[in-house]
């Protein structure tokens, strides 16, 4: 799922669940945020997070998972705004670092980015998250051989960061060395078997190489492993489509669409499927939900001349 769903956020709040927070810790508004957030309300996980930081403003934990939560929400500049503040209470933790470099290079400011992630790695030369956003910092530049460094750095501290492996397979991945991209997906399923990102971009890479077979097979472990991911099942279903196996891929992406009802890219395929079936009736029904789930002027345009030039 390289391309789908890049891990930053997973990552970004990983760091903070690390900084040593309990839940008996928090307040109660910060365990409403808390509730809200995992429940997929990220805006009303804000308003409370907001409040918290009035409710007790030299509480350094608020600061940083309102800091995280903005990001998520893809506002920068409150990120780096309230993790300042968090940092500002706490200049020796290493984490907050970690996320201001994130939080840069989503603003694609990897100059940035790269200060943060280094004087991560200064403060903490054994945390293994730490190389990891030095390591994206440096993609970001165009310094892949650094940027490898940077992640074999990270695993020499830690054997068994499975993000580590899948930020260096993606970048061998790009570069179109398959072999390293294979080993390396390979090592991040032995370390997070229950992750469903290196099957899927193993599957990718088998793709890249023209083995269509072996592309199937780590799909179809990405959904086994993540049954409720709409992507890992869109992504099976664009597998078999491949092979024309038509009954095998409307069962995925009809799996990916009762993950996600609202996964336009699925109700399109399951139209354009159906539609090689000659099954015009269930096409059309699915045509109309894919327009009525994007509001893209250009999607929506270019799933009516879908209509018209098969119709």
């Amino acid at each position: 799922m390289q391309a789908s769903r890049p891990l930053f956020f997973a990552f970004i709040f990983q760091a903070f669940l690390l900084s040593g927070v309990s839940a008996a810790d928090k307040s109660a508004l910060m365990r409403e945020g808390d509730r809200a957030y995992y429940q997929g309300q990220t805006q009303k996980s804000i308003e409370f997070y907001e409040k918290a930081t009035k409710q007790d403003p030299k509480d350094y934990a608020v600061y940083q998972t309102l800091g995280v939560t903005y990001a998520e929400a893809g506002q920068w500049d409150k990120a780096i705004e309230s993790l300042q503040k968090s940092l500002a209470l706490e200049p020796k933790r290493a984490e907050i670092y970690i996320n201001l470099s994130l939080v840069y290079a989503g603003k694609e400011d990897f100059d940035h980015a790269k200060t943060f992630a280094e004087k991560a790695v200064n403060l903490n030369p054994k945390k293994a998250s730490a190389y990891q956003a030095l390591g994206s910092a440096h993609e970001g530049l165009g310094d892949t051989s650094k940027a490898i460094a940077a992640y074999n750095r990270g695993l020499a501290v830690d054997a068994t960061h499975a993000d580590l492996y899948l930020a260096l397979g993606n970048l061998y991945s790009r570069r179109q060395q398959f072999k390293e991209a294979i080993d390396v997906y390979q090592k991040a399923i032995n370390a997070d078997p229950k992750s469903a990102y290196p099957y899927s971009n193993l599957a990718y890479v088998y793709q890249e190489k023209g083995d269509q077979v072996k592309a199937v097979e780590y799909f179809e472990k990405a959904s086994q492993v993540a049954p409720r991911d709409e992507v890992a099942w869109y992504d099976l279903g664009v597998a078999y489509g491949k092979q024309d196996q038509l009954d095998k891929a409307i069962e995925s992406y009809q799996k990916s669409f009762s993950a996600n009802p609202k996964y336009y890219k699925a109700a399109l395929s399951l139209a354009m499927a159906y539609e090689r079936k000659r099954d015009l009736t269930r096409a059309a029904e699915f045509y109309t939900k894919a327009l009525s789930l994007t509001d893209d002027p250009k999607i929506k345009e270019a799933i009516l001349r879908l209509i018209t030039s098969n119709g």
